[in-house]
């Protein structure tokens, strides 16, 4: 009795393992097959928008409280003042990628009546324009000392609103009368209320001051030089110095008044004193002696050209675009992984600036011996290194190392570039060399990362040296899809022996085109 019961018991155990076996086999095929069963009851909408940002988003770009946090902690230079530029100019500033910084509002538009239950699998595509930050050429007051060089005169206090025969003119500035006294003053682009960018209109009205002795010669934009004649109140120009008769006085002697912050411009012959009247529509020459405070005339304040006082943003005509697909319930961006064509702008010669601008980072193994650099960015032919100064050729091993890649969701990326070099040894390859790393920390982390030489993975025509000619280059990446901090290096290495120039532009990591 106690067997048969026994028994019995192990045969129902069996029957509810074999049912337990058979129901989990019909869920696993119900889900390899159909999916989960919560899944069968989703309702799925994938659709595939695209639109341009408006002025409106950019604001939300840079407003966003993400947005701000990623940008305080980026190490590639981003600041508040790039996020405020993305709003001020609508467009995308440096570092300010479109694939870091649209996420944060996209999976705001996620269920608004644009954008409305878009599941995984959904993508859009975003028109966006770029912006270029350039470091510009300004006019500065000027105070104290003068030097050689070019000067905007402007009526003190008045520098925001002049006038010219009677038309008002905004931040306009005058052209003293004489032979081009046709031409009035066009709008100068004012950065601050110091400051204003040295454009092709505030050039337009620079004066030329150049020492002449203890005195000063002076020139209008178009190089003639300024002159009195006799004790008249007028102006004269003349080419050619050497033209000018007795009593026409081509020196002037100029005065700088610490108390008002205003400049006294006296011809030295006839001992007049250019001054503005009030009214802003012309301005004479006056002996001061005779003029009260209440005459309503003005002094003028020199403001002196000065190379790359400012930055500001070029923005782009052209849209691009950038898709991001909707997985798990977040955007990752795809196709565009690095685009940067490195000329234009300002030349660098400071490793910190082309940090700062552009995010590549720079770094020696060993010294540079008395070189004060081996990279270094030009506006014309992009990243450019050279170990040869002064007749001598200086042993060295520098790196120049791309802004970090993400290619965790990348299919087949292409990496692209154009090089030119000449003064290297053979092989080529021994001396330039592409290397990539996946732990690259950023800078001042060369040797504590991991570096593969991808040198033989370079497909394309080595330069041979023997011209300047820029020879496209392309390398498959596919082998470090995955990882979302891929960084591409330059490195230079150079004997005292050899001491190459190679000059890298147009560098550029896309998905590859569908064939």
């Amino acid at each position: 009795m106690k067997t048969k019961n026994i028994l019995h018991s192990v045969l129902s155990l069996c029957g509810l393992s074999l049912l337990c076996m058979l129901s989990a086999s019909c869920e696993d095929y119900t889900e390899h097959n159909f999916g989960k069963p919560e899944e069968l009851y989703q309702a799925q909408q994938i659709n595939n928008f695209t639109f341009e940002l408006t002025p409106q988003q950019y604001q939300d770009i840079a407003s966003n409280a993400d947005n701000k946090a990623l940008a305080a902690q980026d190490e590639t230079g981003v600041s508040s003042q790039h996020l405020q530029w993305v709003a001020e100019n609508g467009c995308f500033v440096g570092n300010i990628s479109p694939q870091e910084y649209l996420p944060a509002i996209l999976k705001n538009l996620v269920g608004t009546s644009q954008f409305y239950s878009l599941t995984d699998g959904s993508s859009i595509t975003v028109r966006y324009r770029q912006g270029e930050i350039v470091n510009g050429d300004a006019y500065v007051p000027n105070t104290g000392d003068l030097t050689d060089g070019k000067y905007l005169l402007v009526p003190v206090g008045m520098e925001q609103s002049i006038a010219h025969s009677g038309e008002g003119k905004t931040y306009g500035y005058l052209l003293l009368a004489g032979s081009k006294a046709d031409l009035v003053p066009n709008l100068v682009n004012r950065v601050d209320e110091q400051t204003i960018r040295a454009d092709e209109v505030a050039d337009g009205y620079a004066y030329s001051f150049e020492k002449d002795g203890d005195e000063w010669l002076i020139a209008n934009p178009f190089d003639e030089y300024l002159y009195m004649k006799g004790t008249y109140a007028s102006f004269n120009y003349i080419e050619d110095l050497g033209d000018l008769e007795d009593e026409q006085w081509p020196n002037w002697t100029v005065t700088y008044n610490q108390a008002d912050q205003t400049y006294d411009i006296t011809n030295t012959g006839s001992m007049k004193t250019m001054r503005f009247t009030t009214q802003y529509n012309n301005v004479g020459a006056y002996d001061l002696s005779t003029l009260e405070s209440t005459d309503g005339y003005l002094g003028l304040q020199l403001y002196k050209r000065v190379a790359s006082a400012i930055e500001g943003v070029e923005v782009s005509d052209e849209l691009q675009e950038v898709t991001f697909t909707l997985e798990g319930g977040e955007w990752q961006a795809k196709g565009d992984y690095l685009n940067m064509e490195l000329t234009g702008g300002n030349s660098l010669t400071d490793m910190d600036a082309v940090y700062q601008t552009y995010g590549w980072s720079v770094e020696y193994r060993g010294g540079i011996g008395d070189l004060t650099y081996v990279w270094r960015y030009d506006s014309q032919y992009g990243l450019r290194a050279s170990a040869f100064k002064s007749s001598t050729y200086y042993p060295t091993d520098a790196w120049a190392i791309s802004p970090a890649m993400n290619l965790k969701k990348a299919e087949k990326p292409i990496f692209t570039f154009e090089q030119a070099q000449r003064y290297a040894g053979t092989p080529v390859q021994d001396y330039l060399q592409v290397w990539v790393s996946t732990d690259f920390a950023g800078r001042g982390g060369l040797e504590s990362a991991t570096w593969t030489n991808i040198t033989d993975l370079v497909e394309g025509t080595w330069p041979d040296g023997s011209d300047w000619t820029y020879y496209p280059m392309t390398i498959d990446l596919s082998q470090f899809v995955g990882s979302k901090n891929v960084c591409v290096a330059f490195r230079y290495i150079s004997t005292d022996a050899v001491a190459a120039t190679w000059e890298v532009k147009n560098v550029i990591c896309r998905e590859a085109e569908e064939e």
